[in-house]
């Protein structure tokens, strides 16, 4: 069994009084045999040294990054820091955080990080939170797929950091006082937790009936759809695409054996007319076309509220749907966190809710799916609300 408790700041300025703040709303007595703690929180909440401070008074380990905006029972906002904090008996926690991401040694840290903290558990890990950096090249998809090489398939569950401006800058990962641009943070997981994992990308309605298949493809490029030119290809349906150009069209991508498609991001539109996409191509899978839309975005989050309610699990809820919802949802940005709240029953905050939630926004969303055999296969998405559910 895990409990969770949650905790609501906004004073990225004033340390002494946001840590207090914390410090309230958090029940240390009540903490079981082994705990740690998730944030998730504005950069200056890193930049001004508070999350080093804070980490010093907890005692747990803390892994974290920065986001869009976060929320809980206690509040939301884009100038905020929620503070997670899981505790058990019956789990053990173990923390790292990988060194630096770079093109030549990527996969070599993600393996040596989690398998140093894979040793320090007293068996093999049933669970992983990891949270990725924003970078280039590594992409998500491509730290994703490391990932689940190194554990050998366990589930994996997070996101990538993001700011407030959808940029690279300030997009901060952390572990206890040490915060990287370009490390990878995890929180292993070992005992019997078994999760129910959330993902809702958008409404049929907002899914073209047409498909194409993949017919070439490498890694996370797209080459060729029905043998012609990926870029091309989506041409002849009337999608355009202008190189350099900000491109918010979902790829609703049907991978062999998973019966429900994965929403991928188009990054860049290259040269030979493929496409750099925000998750692996495979050869033979299909391709639909999709559209993000406010509505979308509000009626995919009460979809996903609704499986949350009736998956049976009430000890807590972590979801790190897309940063690309909010920016959707211009100007009403915090319409989806609203509807969470209210729907997990956090509207006052001296009231316990239903579900203990925690909520921030990722640039690339990390959620195991089901395959037709029930099998859970780690997955890399985009666009999408995707929740742990205990």
């Amino acid at each position: 069994m895990v409990k969770m408790m949650t905790a609501y700041t906004e004073e990225i300025d004033e340390t002494e009084e946001g840590i207090a703040e914390l410090m309230g709303q958090i029940d240390l007595g009540a903490l079981g045999g082994n705990s740690v703690g998730i944030v998730t929180c504005h950069f200056d909440f890193v930049n001004s040294d508070f999350i080093k401070e804070m980490c010093k008074r907890l005692p747990f380990d803390v892994i974290g990054n920065t986001t869009m905006s976060s929320a809980d029972r206690h509040g939301k906002g884009m100038y905020a820091l929620v503070l997670t904090v899981l505790t058990s008996d019956d789990l053990v926690f173990e923390t790292v955080i990988s060194g630096s991401l770079d093109a030549d040694g990527y996969r070599d840290e993600i393996r040596a990080a989690y398998s140093g903290a894979a040793r320090r558990l007293p068996g093999n890990p049933s669970l992983i939170v990891s949270l990725f950096p924003l970078l280039k090249y590594p992409n998500g998809s491509e730290l994703h797929r490391s990932l689940d090489d190194a554990c050998g398939g366990v589930p994996i569950w997070g996101g990538v950091a993001t700011n407030t401006d959808t940029g690279f800058d300030y997009c901060y990962v952390f572990r206890n006082g040490e915060h990287k641009r370009d490390g990878m943070a995890m929180l292993l997981v070992h005992g019997s937790i078994e999760p129910e994992f959330v993902v809702v990308s958008m409404p049929q309605r907002n899914i073209q009936k047409s498909k194409g298949k993949i017919t070439r493809s490498e890694g996370c490029v797209l080459h060729e759809i029905n043998g012609m030119p990926a870029l091309r290809y989506l041409e002849t349906l009337g999608i355009v695409i202008m190189e350099n150009a900000p491109i918010t069209t979902p790829l609703m991508t049907y991978y062999q054996g998973i019966p429900d498609p994965v929403a991928l991001a188009i990054y860049a539109v290259n040269g030979d007319g493929s496409l750099s996409c925000g998750g692996e191509m495979t050869e033979g899978a299909s391709v639909a076309i999709g559209e993000i839309t406010a509505a979308s975005v509000m009626a995919s989050a009460g979809e996903a509220m609704d499986r949350v309610l009736g998956c049976g699990k009430r000890d807590g809820m972590l979801a790190l749907p897309c940063v690309s919802r909010y920016v959707t949802l211009s100007p009403g940005h915090d319409g989806e966190m609203a509807l969470i709240s209210e729907r997990m029953g956090g509207g006052d905050p001296q009231v316990a809710p239903r579900v203990p939630f925690m909520m921030g926004y990722a640039g690339g969303e990390i959620c195991p799916v089901r395959d037709k055999n029930g099998v859970l296969q780690n997955r890399f998405h985009n666009f999408t609300f995707t929740a742990c559910v205990f």
